[in-house]
């Protein structure tokens, strides 16, 4: 026969005793035993109703047959009545309460590794929402960044516009006032070669009086 203490303790102390017990313990659905008790003089004790019959999946009872009240409403209903099955031998209810107790740590074990690998999405995802407020306000300042320079290019391009137009209103100016000497020149030039023509004209006239 195999033994049944592995080392650890096989102390199921934390699961309830269904001895005496007023309430039913978790059950497990059998096909072989189910439904309403019709064959058993019993009936429960607050509705006087027929009994359900269950199999037990809970402790060291687990895989025993007993009977409960029909109600499925767990607030209406009375819960367990008797057993059907006699209690199990210590041998199988020592491996039965290695089984759970195992069970429970596994699952135990389970359960913090979903609140770890929870903590762990929720520091991802924090981690997440940080980067992508960095890269928001990122772009933001390489938005910010190239509209500063396109504006000033603008204004740099405008400047230099103005200041070549500037210049050419100096340059338009100065070949104005070259023109208007040029013209000045030209009056002054058209004068003197009137003045010339009279003063010729007095010379023939005085040189026909002297041959005469």
């Amino acid at each position: 026969m195999p033994s049944w203490n592995d080392g650890e303790s096989s102390n199921a102390s934390y699961l309830p005793d269904l001895t005496d017990m007023d309430y039913a313990p978790d059950t497990v659905d059998d096909t072989g035993f189910c439904g309403i008790a019709l064959d058993c003089p019993e009936v429960c004790r607050v509705h006087k109703l027929q009994l359900r019959k269950c199999v037990a999946f809970q402790g060291t009872d687990t895989g025993r047959k007993f009977y409960m009240c029909q109600i499925l409403n767990h607030v209406m209903n009375c819960g367990f009545n008797s057993w059907l099955d006699p209690e199990w031998p210590e041998t199988l209810k020592n491996a039965l309460a290695t089984l759970w107790e195992k069970y429970h740590r596994i699952n135990s074990l389970r359960i913090d590794e979903r609140i770890e690998n929870a903590n762990l999405v929720k520091e991802i995802t924090d981690e997440k929402i940080k980067i992508e407020k960095k890269y928001s306000s990122l772009v933001g300042d390489v938005n910010k960044f190239m509209d500063d320079t396109e504006i000033k290019i603008y204004k740099d391009t405008y400047a230099n516009i103005m200041g070549k137009t500037e210049d050419q209103k100096g340059e338009v100016e100065a070949l104005k006032d070259e023109v208007a000497n040029l013209k000045e020149a030209q009056k002054t030039q058209a004068m003197m070669m009137r003045n010339c023509q009279d003063n010729k004209d007095k010379l023939m006239r005085i040189k026909a009086i002297c041959d005469e």
